[in-house]
């Protein structure tokens, strides 16, 4: 595969790479980032339970991870609806949802970001964990997540970010840069999505940066936290 301009992220180019890569995504997901993603994705889970949950919408929802974690946390008391433009990325989820015996608890559905085909006021919770990053017009698809919340619903948002230690820092993007990559080649995968990864998340607002975009599609109380020496970060918002 071509190299992915990382900031033009013309959405069938992204939408084919994620769909070539299919096959190899939760492996690598886990190995990439030595099984952390795991638990970021049930701090993510608990960031919505401050709130009374019936129904969540998980976008750029992958393979279903995160979808499947937000089921677990809720017990099964919120209906997930997961979204994402890969159409095989979403048939691995559905399949995992079926093994976890939660077919009738999440709903998948092929769809864009940044025309979310749902009515205004749908959601409890609106959750996103490493998509905003390939979003062409994100702050387009964060008012359509602030249309489709309820009013007191929540917005999470993880994503990767970039460590302030100088020394962390140059150890961490050579690792995204360089191993990801290799490895990722050596996993039978395709080693330019694992560029276009490492570049878009030296291109990716800061997170204090991010608060003003997620402010500015409407969300109120917008705050964040690091995790893993800031190697992502977990935002926040309310809606009115």
């Amino acid at each position: 595969m071509n190299q992915i301009d990382h900031k033009e992220r013309n959405a069938e180019k992204v939408e084919q790479m994620f769909s070539k890569i299919a096959d190899r995504y939760d492996l690598l997901n886990h190995v990439l980032s030595l099984g952390l993603d795991i638990f970021w994705r049930k701090k993510v889970a608990q960031e919505t339970g401050n709130i009374n949950c019936y129904r969540i919408l998980d976008v750029c929802t992958g393979t279903g991870d995160m979808a499947i974690e937000l089921c677990k946390f809720w017990k099964g008391r919120a209906h997930i609806e997961g979204i994402d433009f890969s159409r095989e990325l979403i048939e691995i989820g559905r399949k995992k949802a079926g093994k976890a015996n939660l077919k009738d608890k999440i709903t998948f559905r092929e769809g864009n970001a940044e025309k979310l085909p749902y009515e205004n006021k749908q959601f409890n919770a609106v959750t996103i964990t490493f998509g905003l990053r390939n979003i062409k017009n994100r702050l387009k698809a964060l008012k359509e997540f602030y249309r489709v919340a309820s009013p007191g619903g929540c917005f999470v948002c993880l994503e990767f970010s970039q460590p302030k230690n100088p020394f962390f820092s140059k150890i961490y993007f050579f690792y995204l840069t360089r191993l990801a990559p290799f490895i990722s080649k050596l996993l039978g995968s395709d080693s330019a999505a694992y560029q276009y990864l490492g570049n878009s998340i030296k291109d990716f607002p800061s997170p204090s940066e991010l608060v003003n975009l997620i402010e500015s599609a409407g969300w109120k109380d917008v705050t964040y936290r690091k995790l893993a020496g800031g190697i992502v970060a977990l935002h926040r918002g309310i809606k009115d």
